[in-house]
């Protein structure tokens, strides 16, 4: 009897909890509503309306592998630019198109302190990797274009170290972060144009460990020129590794 009675309180308790959860949830929706990062429209989870949501453009083969431009026609394996040129990776993915609503997105990930929107990127980059066939087994290391300790400490978080540990988790591929290091604070690439760019970032990385025939998945935000993915898979190729770059959005 005394059980009894102690686990028909207990459950009393236990409704009365889950009635105060929802009371509270329900208030919170009345006094914060959730609304749409871009557009500002009440949405019930998540952090774009649909409407933000089916904006997003996706890139779909058949794409250059690397750069990830459009090909004309499928039997085309390169475009006339970089079939010119050597890049030292073996092949680009860019999952989205840098274009409203990723722009807004990419602002608040990268500058204003949203770094929790790593889910939703990782979660889009993952379905779309999935859904172009992308084959995540076979590879050795995830790691990230790096930040300078200064960038670092300023901004908080590297915005491409988080995608590639979310990214390693999922697919369980060991990812580092001390293999690439930046050794010297750079000028922010936004504003300079091609040749300043390359400038601006040349030397600027450094590889220390060994990495002999290891595959890595080499992980940034926003694909411009390249410049700043090709010196660091141009490091990392020097000590014998092969390199595939994925990035969140192309320009």
């Amino acid at each position: 009897m005394i059980l009894q009675s102690r686990f028909t309180n207990a459950l009393k308790d236990f409704k009365i909890w889950v009635v105060l959860t929802n009371y509270l949830a329900a208030l919170k929706d009345i006094l914060i509503p959730r609304i749409c990062f871009v557009c500002d429209e009440k949405i019930p989870e998540g952090y774009l309306c649909p409407k933000c949501l089916d904006k997003i453009e996706f890139l779909y083969p058949p794409l250059c592998p690397f750069c990830c431009g459009r090909l004309n026609n499928k039997k085309e394996k390169v475009c006339t630019r970089c079939a010119k040129t050597t890049v030292p990776y073996e092949k680009l993915i860019c999952v989205t198109k840098y274009k409203s609503p990723v722009i807004e997105l990419t602002h608040l990930f990268k500058y204003k302190n949203y770094d929790f929107l790593v889910e939703l990127f990782a979660s889009l980059m993952i379905k779309h990797l999935t859904r172009i066939g992308f084959e995540p087994y076979g590879y050795d290391i995830v790691t990230a274009v790096p930040l300078h300790k200064t960038k670092l400490r300023d901004r908080g978080y590297n915005q491409a170290g988080l995608l590639a540990q979310y990214l390693a988790n999922y697919f369980k591929i060991p990812f580092k972060d001390d293999i690439i290091y930046a050794t010297r604070e750079s000028l922010s690439q936004t504003k300079l144009d091609n040749k300043s760019r390359r400038n601006n970032i040349k030397g600027i990385f450094s590889v220390q460990e060994k990495l002999e025939n290891k595959k890595i998945m080499l992980l940034d935000d926003i694909f411009t020129t390249g410049s700043t993915v090709k010196e660091c898979a141009f490091g990392l190729q020097e000590k014998g590794a092969l390199i595939t770059i994925i990035t969140f959005s192309k320009t």
